[in-house]
């Protein structure tokens, strides 16, 4: 057997993530910036009291689209879930769902590139293995600026977005649809994730020769409900141990 494609997941996975703590302090000027509508005239509420209105409504959604895979479209998201039953017209919310996607995803959730990612990525290449990656997020954008900011991009030869397909992970089609467009073989290819509840049980739907998994902040809120009898192929705590896993794969 040998590994000849490797998929990554995007958050925690080859970026390290938390959710900020200085969203109340910034919610209200986000808002006006990117709706272009005085705060006070979109809720009585104050910065804090909103914000936990907002994860309130997002939660909302989360558990949706957790039990039934589906990503529904952004602009549908903030008009039905987040911002429901508040003064914004649907036409400003469907005008501006990318910037309030990309809000949610850049400013409510803190992002950077893990530190060991350039040099794995780089042994990853020299060992003639293709990439990509499948990603489950709202925004149309983010994992494009994100990869752009940290020099990554070109590493990999095609990105599933959950928000392009309108399905998540953990279900199978992701999965075969990248390896199916890319020419690989599922056999030949291991997934690497910070969830076992998306990454592991998706590559286990899709018949992926494995999954290796690096937990992050997100793993036990994504987690708190998957099967325990499902377990990862590789657990790791540093990216630079994939190119280690690959090698042994590699030698039977």
């Amino acid at each position: 057997m040998q590994i000849k494609t490797i998929l990554f997941d995007m958050g925690g996975t080859l970026e390290d993530i938390h959710y900020s703590d200085n969203v109340p302090q910034i919610i209200g000027k986000r808002m006006e910036e990117i709706l272009e509508i005085p705060f006070e005239k979109i809720t009585e509420k104050n910065g804090t009291d909103f914000y936990s209105h907002l994860q309130g409504r997002y939660k909302e959604y989360r558990d949706f689209r957790e039990k039934t895979c589906i990503e529904v479209h952004p602009a549908m998201v903030w008009k039905d879930w987040i911002l429901k039953g508040l003064p914004v017209p649907d036409s400003i919310i469907f005008d501006n769902h990318e910037k309030l996607a990309y809000f949610w995803e850049t400013e409510v959730i803190q992002r950077r590139c893990r530190t060991e990612a350039v040099e794995m990525l780089n042994e990853i290449r020299k060992r003639g293995i293709r990439m990509g990656i499948i990603s489950n997020t709202g925004s149309f954008t983010q994992v494009y600026k994100s990869l752009d900011k940290y020099g990554i991009r070109d590493f990999f030869e095609k990105i599933a977005l959950s928000a392009d397909y309108g399905i998540r992970k953990p279900h199978g089609f992701l999965f075969r649809d990248i390896i199916n467009q890319m020419g690989c073989e599922a056999e030949n290819t291991l997934y690497v994730g910070d969830t076992v509840s998306r990454d592991v049980v998706g590559a286990r739907n899709a018949g992926l020769y494995g999954s290796i998994q690096i937990c992050s902040e997100f793993t036990k809120l994504s987690d708190q409900e998957h099967s325990p009898g499902i377990k990862p192929d590789y657990i790791i705590h540093d990216l630079m141990s994939i190119p280690e896993i690959v090698d042994r794969i590699n030698q039977i």
